[in-house]
């Protein structure tokens, strides 16, 4: 892995997991469809500590939360924010305090 390199962990605790399949795929799909395999890893992830946001996506590094992701936004997620450095806004996480 090279220091460009981005990390995406996928939840899969107790209740992401129930819903997590179809996103895990789309995204995987989506990083080999547009080449991007060589500037991410994609990462099993315990428990996000999120469980009523799921699915939940982490990316590192400069961490960023998407929560209640679909498909549809793993895809945009791969293209957005693996392929061109953009969050993308439709599924961020906001903390609230």
């Amino acid at each position: 892995m090279h220091t460009g390199t981005k990390r995406i962990y996928v939840c899969h605790g107790p209740t992401c997991v129930q819903h997590v399949r179809p996103v895990w795929q789309a995204l995987a799909a989506e990083i080999q469809l547009r080449g991007l395999a060589d500037r991410c890893e994609l990462i099993v992830s315990g428990c996000q500590g999120r469980c009523e946001d799921g699915p939940n996506i982490n990316v590192y590094p400069n961490l960023t939360k998407y929560a209640h992701v679909t498909p549809e936004q793993a895809r945009e997620i791969a293209r957005q924010h693996i392929g061109n450095d953009r969050q993308v806004e439709a599924c961020l996480y906001h903390e609230v305090y």
